[in-house]
């Protein structure tokens, strides 16, 4: 049996446990559509990251189910908050239950509703950001969060490589989904933008990372 590179990655990377675990089997039984949840692996990534800035003002655009949620919480200074926006109402129960679970529920300020319209209200300072929303707006949500950013802090972006569709030829661009062009001229936009250093790491579906000039 033929192993591939993705599990053996997740074989040697720290594994979630105790109430991690119990997050994720509620998301995979209470949700729709638990491939839309952070995995484990991302989990640990975004962690991580948060832990070496321990922001005061963390933001998270696109919950689902509050894993990722969690885990940045986790990483948080201890007077630090994390600011979530999620569009989808129905998504607030579970978001709220499993910070509960994780005893995160006071580090985390929730905001139901379009992040065009919640972004403008967030603190200013925002020291770490991850942003796994909707693609077509991830442009205006760049755009929108680097202004609030620290200098030093970390702009992050799932979903960058966009099922290999980023590798799309410019001659058959036109054929490609909308989200797909998105992607494609926002790692470009990125790459040229003076404000920041970035790195596209080909981790699952692409994590970029932007540390703020």
């Amino acid at each position: 049996m033929s192993v591939s590179i993705d599990d053996y990655c997740d074989a040697h990377t720290s594994q979630p446990e105790g109430v991690l675990n119990d997050i994720y089997r509620s998301i995979a039984l209470h949700t729709a559509n638990p491939h839309m949840s952070s995995s484990p692996y991302q989990g640990v990534l975004l962690e991580m990251l948060v832990r070496l800035k321990q922001p005061r003002i963390a933001v998270e655009l696109g919950s689902y189910a509050g894993y990722g949620s969690v885990c940045m919480a986790r990483g948080l200074a201890p007077d630090g908050m994390l600011h979530v926006v999620e569009a989808n109402e129905e998504c607030e129960y579970l978001i709220r239950q499993h910070l509960d679970m994780a005893g995160m529920s006071a580090r985390v300020s929730i905001h139901i509703g379009q992040a065009l319209e919640v972004i403008p209200q967030l603190p200013d300072g925002i020291e770490v950001a991850f942003v796994d929303a909707d693609k077509v707006n991830y442009q205006q949500y760049y755009d929108m969060l680097l202004p609030k950013m620290a200098s030093g802090g970390l702009l992050i972006l799932d979903n960058m490589l966009w099922y290999g569709r980023v590798l799309e030829s410019p001659e058959t661009q036109l054929r490609c989904d909308r989200s797909t062009r998105v992607i494609q001229q926002l790692n470009d936009y990125i790459t040229n933008d003076t404000r920041v250093s970035n790195i596209l790491l080909p981790l699952r579906d692409g994590v970029m990372v932007c540390m703020v000039r």
